[in-house]
């Protein structure tokens, strides 16, 4: 069943009629999106690393604690075929205490000692009591002389969710990382030497992290390169041998409990590493193994991980959860296993949640037996970006597809983003496309693989998906008389009944219950079964949506309060006002509705990636996707290899620009729009969350050529962030031209993968569907789609009121003619899709319909065609612009307009005269 669809309001869709800059035309596009389409999702409150293994230094006085040794390295058992359900432990087990951690070693390192990484600086989180850990770097005479810089690649650095709002028993740090660079210097007698904070000021961010929100709350990637420039007096305390480093977490912000430190170098100025020992890397699986065997801390283990009201919500809050660690995660845990995290981590989560370190070492010991038969995936990491695409992961058993190609396949080059677009090879030679090569990817009728193309964008980690609060906290039972989670509510007047937690149980047991005795293979299921799963899941995400209630930018009820006020009201009786006077933007009745939102979607999208695992789903999406026709009793498949079965809200509804709710003055006007509230200071790193997570959907499911808004990718907003965030980021240095035009490529991606996705069957309109016509189901088809694959969206284009320069102009700084041949490329996409149907089974634009929140001839979702040709507007002999009316032009005006400027600019005329003859068919 698909949500009921919205009008769109005629004010959202002029807002910034005054301007006429590209940014202007870019910002009104924006406005017509946002009439409809939407979910929510908050990028942030990660349940943030889990715990870490060493107990934290006294309170007063910070100390090293020594890198837990490495167990020796063994060969892995082969993996078991499939992750399969975890079988029930063996009912007496042997008593016996879990494996004691390796003693810290006697002595220091070594020069020949491995530098052991990841460094987990995780720890329970009070500000009094830091966690310390240290690296050696061996350095040889050479090196100590030339090298200027110590450089990092860490993973969450920074704070990235909102403030803590109630009162702590420490004040919150306000600033993560630290470290210091001992060279030579004993850590006993290293008292002296400065901590340096890690913060944009003092560390030389790489340009994509810094440009896009760096390391303040808010920032665009999770996991961040940095160096720090090596001053004299460091310098002066390099050795040739073994030299330390060490790194300090400052104490949790009331979220996340530490960070890691995933590579490590001092570099020379040409950025070539000097360090001569050999870097180790940790082997998870070695704790997987040494976990198989069973235990008296197992069950332990498992009631603890079961058991609700007996977590705290961090060492700073002295406040009891109702959640229990199986409520935020995967019920069995399978998301820690899946993606290693360490023993050190769960422990140290556990510390951060308030049980002791001995019973987060009965936590990992259970969960480690509880899933001994999931098979390990190696490449799957905290740090590694969930579904990042790279070259051949199709190739990889679909158990491994969740951990994506890893941060390494994240692209920085923008002549290697568009020959991986392309299919070229990374080889370091210059751009040299064909037509020919553009017109093999540029083809409606093909199928773009995103799961395999690298891209110019670092996905989410594991942590995003996490939910910051748990809904049963939320909504907790006997808080409200309409309801909770737990029970089901009904939170205003015009709404049902919605019960999602039931819901989601029941989709659980139907999987559960229908699947066959070989782990992802769901061949078996009948035309009927497929239709009644298909049901049940693509409204399953909108009833929790209706349960938030509202929509994107607005969850206030008009009359009574909907699910999110209800939630953030609950909230906000926890509110501390010595919390509120450090940052009140960020604790607004808006900015609890936005933590209610983002938990919420998050707490969704765990639901449905524990599904993905546990039942193997990710594999033929035909089986779950497609039309049931009831009378032959027959299925049609639809979709790709890969990827998930939920045409429903899912990734795309965490992007910052869905789970913001909307200030507004005294007037109405609107004063923060499409970021959240306490990331006011970080507008680019809001937009390319947004971004990376419409660009995440795209390749965890792309809908299957189904609706064009909404579910499973809001095409519009995705190709609108990629404009947006390119014309934000600008031209001004260097550095933000390059992260433009990565951005620029990723609209170009977004341009190819939408005309593929509208070349369905959806009719171009239904006459006779005599309800509004908003309710007709050739909103969804490709008419909608006329005006944003025009190829006018490849070229300047002048209206009567405005000007737009061509998004992708930068690309021939990579290869001269570029941009021609990608008009050409999306001549060619148009075509297919529409000179071959017949202008009579066209809509004709009604001018005096207003369902569409605007008249239909310029509607954002208009579906039709104009009923009679106007001449372009001649400006001056031979120049002609397109007529507007509040910077909105019609249809027809942009199909005449592309035929004419592609004349001028020397594109294919087949290809244009191809258009022209259908337009001169429609219009006669």
């Amino acid at each position: 069943m698909a949500p009921a669809p919205c009008p769109i309001p005629a004010e959202w869709l002029r807002r910034s009629a005054a301007r006429s800059t590209r940014a202007a035309m870019a910002a009104a596009l924006l406005a017509a999106l946002s009439a409809c389409g939407g979910g929510n999702g908050d990028e942030s409150k990660p349940q943030a690393d889990p715990p870490v293994s060493e107990a934290p230094p006294p309170p007063t006085t910070p100390t090293t604690p020594t890198n837990p040794a490495a167990p020796a390295p063994s060969p892995a058992p082969a993996p078991s075929p499939a992750p399969s359900p975890a079988p029930a432990p063996a009912p007496a087990p042997a008593p016996s205490p879990a494996p004691a951690p390796a003693p810290a070693p006697s002595s220091g390192p070594t020069a020949t000692t491995a530098l052991r990484l990841p460094l987990e600086v995780l720890g329970a989180g009070l500000p009094s009591a830091p966690t310390v850990a240290t690296a050696n770097l061996t350095l040889d005479v050479s090196g100590v002389g030339a090298a200027t810089e110590l450089w990092l690649r860490c993973h969450r650095c920074g704070f990235f969710g909102p403030p803590e709002y109630e009162a702590t028993t420490e004040t919150p740090a306000r600033i993560k990382a630290s470290l210091r660079i001992l060279g030579g210097t004993a850590v006993a007698n290293a008292s002296a030497i400065p901590w340096v904070d890690i913060t944009d000021a003092t560390m030389t961010l790489a340009d994509a992290e810094r440009v896009q929100g760096g390391l303040q709350r808010g920032g665009g990637l999770y996991t961040a390169r940095m160096k720090l420039t090596l001053d004299a007096t460091t310098k002066a305390r390099l050795i040739s041998g073994v030299n330390l480093v060490q790194f300090r977490f400052n104490g949790s912000d009331g979220e996340s409990n530490g960070y890691r430190v995933i590579d490590l170098q001092f570099r020379n100025a040409q950025g070539q590493s000097l360090a001569t020992n050999a870097v180790e890397r940790a082997d998870i699986n070695v704790e997987k193994v040494a976990g198989r065997t069973l235990t008296a801390d197992v069950a332990a283990g498992e009631k603890l991980w079961k058991a609700e009201n007996r977590l705290m919500k961090s060492t700073l809050v002295n406040h009891q959860l109702r959640a229990a660690c199986a409520s935020c995660h995967a019920a069995d845990g399978r998301d820690l296993q899946y993606f290693n995290y360490s023993n050190n981590s769960i422990v140290q989560r556990s510390r951060f949640h308030g049980l002791t370190e001995a019973e987060g070492g009965q936590i990992a010991a259970y969960l480690r037996y509880a899933l001994r038969d999931m098979a390990h995936v190696a490449q799957a990491a905290p740090w590694n970006p969930p579904y990042q695409p790279g070259a051949g992961i199709d190739s990889r058993p679909v158990t491994e597809w969740a951990a994506g190609a890893g941060l390494d396949a994240v692209l920085d080059s923008p002549s290697d983003a568009v020959k991986a677009l392309f299919g070229k090879p990374l080889d370091g030679t210059a751009l040299a496309l064909t037509q020919a090569d553009v017109d093999k990817v540029m083809d409606a009728n093909a199928t773009l693989n995103t799961r395999e193309i690298p891209l110019p964008i670092q996905f989410p980690d594991w942590n995003s998906y996490l939910p910051a609060m748990h809904p049963l906290d939320i909504w907790p039972t006997g808080a409200n008389a309409a309801g909770s989670f737990e029970t089901g509510a009904t939170f205003t007047a015009d709404n049902r009944r919605l019960d999602p937690l039931a819901t989601s149980k029941k989709i659980a047991a139907w999987f559960e219950s229908h699947r066959s005795g070989t782990f992802g293979d769901w061949s078996h299921l009948t035309p009927q079964q497929r239709n009644e799963i298909q049901s049940m899941l693509q409204p399953s995400g909108f009833e929790l949506y209706a349960f938030l209630g509202g929509g994107r930018g607005n969850h206030v009820a008009a009359t009574g309060q909907y699910g999110a006020q209800v939630g953030a009201a609950q909230l906000m009786k926890s509110l501390s006002a010595a919390r509120t006077a450090t940052e009140p933007a960020a604790f607004t009745t808006n900015a609890f509705i936005e933590r209610v939102v983002g938990s919420t979607l998050q707490w969704n999208l765990v639901q449905q990636w524990e599904w993905a695992q546990r039942y193997g789903l990710e594999g033929d999406q035909r089986w779950f996707i497609g039309s049931y026709d009831a009378t032959a009793k027959t299925w049609a498949g639809r979709g790709e290899k890969r990827g998930w079965p939920f045409n429903t809200v899912s990734a795309f509804f965490l992007a910052p620009h869905m789970v913001y709710q909307q200030d507004n003055d005294a007037t109405g006007k609107i004063t923060r729009e499409w970021l959240l509230a306490w990331e006011t200071g970080s507008k680019l790193g809001s937009y390319t969350r947004t971004n990376a997570w419409y660009q995440m959907q795209v390749t965890l499911n792309p809908g299957a050529q189904s609706d064009w808004v909404n579910f499973s990718v809001d095409w519009p907003y995705l190709t609108g962030f990629d404009s947006l965030l390119s014309q934000t980021l600008g031209d001004a240095t260097p550095a933000q031209s390059t992260a433009a035009t990565l951005s620029d490529i990723r609209l170009l991606q977004a341009r190819i993968k939408s005309a593929q996705f509208v070349n369905n069957n959806i009719p171009l309109w239904v006459p006779t569907d005599t309800r509004s016509i908003i309710n007709n189901r050739g909103r969804f088809s490709k008419a909608a789609v006329v005006k944003h694959l025009n190829p006018i969206n490849f070229m300047e284009a002048v209206s009567t009121q405005a000007t737009q320069t061509s998004p992708f102009k930068r690309l021939d700084k990579l290869q001269a003619g570029l941009t021609l041949k990608l008009l050409n490329g999306a001549f060619r996409q148009f075509n297919q899709l529409y000179t071959v149907t017949d202008p009579a089974i066209w809509r004709r634009c009604d001018p005096n319909n207003m369902d569409l929140g605007e008249a239909e001839p310029t509607a954002g979702f208009g579906f039709c065609l104009d009923q009679t040709k106007q001449p372009l507007t001649l400006k001056s002999p031979g120049v002609y612009v397109m007529a507007s009316t509040d910077y909105r032009s019609t249809a027809e005006q942009k199909l005449q307009y592309a035929v004419w400027k592609a004349g001028t600019l020397g594109a294919d005329p087949d290809r244009v005269k191809t258009l022209n003859d259908w337009l001169l068919r429609a219009w006669p």
